[in-house]
């Protein structure tokens, strides 16, 4: 996936968890795993999927509580082996969808989006008006995203859909 989403998604189940992100392996995304997974369109890959992880790593952390609370000193490894040891599942899903999403082009009326992105950039042009050559001098960019689960990630997918022209540019 692109856009940093599987990095989103190693950080969404590491805070929730709460174990380091060298502990969660990420394999690919495919229909054998979640055979009824939305679209990775319009940008709501890292809200679907992301809440979806959220939900089985909750379950996960719940079923492995009482091992937590029995040893609160060890570590995950202690307490996983002790759920399993105890025969507890170590296996789960979680599947999320949007709320009060649905969208009647008849009628004009309901929700397409749960929220909208909003941005506006300008950019400098120098245009030679008798040989037609241009260059583009700078672009600014202003993208309202929200909360961001990783900046560094947003802020490059922004840069990266940036029309910089063929003379090259500068994003301030």
């Amino acid at each position: 996936m692109g856009q940093g989403l599987h990095t989103k998604i190693l950080q969404i189940a590491s805070r929730s968890l709460k174990i380091p992100t060298s502990k969660i392996h990420i394999s690919e995304s495919s229909t054998d795993k979640v055979p009824n997974s939305p679209p990775t369109a319009g940008s709501v890959s890292t809200d679907l999927n992301g809440m979806a992880v959220k939900k089985a790593c909750d379950t996960l952390r719940a079923r492995l509580e009482p091992y937590m609370y029995a040893n609160p000193k060890g570590e995950w490894e202690d307490w996983v082996r002790a759920a399993y040891i105890d025969r507890v599942s170590l296996s789960t899903t979680g599947y999320y969808k949007v709320d009060d999403i649905g969208y009647d082009w008849e009628t004009n009326s309901g929700n397409a989006y749960n929220y909208f992105t909003y941005g506006v950039a300008a950019t400098e042009v120098e245009i030679d008006c008798l040989t037609g050559d241009h260059q583009v001098i700078r672009t600014h960019i202003v993208m309202d995203v929200g909360d961001s689960l990783n900046p560094a990630i947003d802020i490059g997918q922004v840069i990266k859909t940036a029309y910089l022209g063929e003379g090259g540019g500068v994003i301030n």
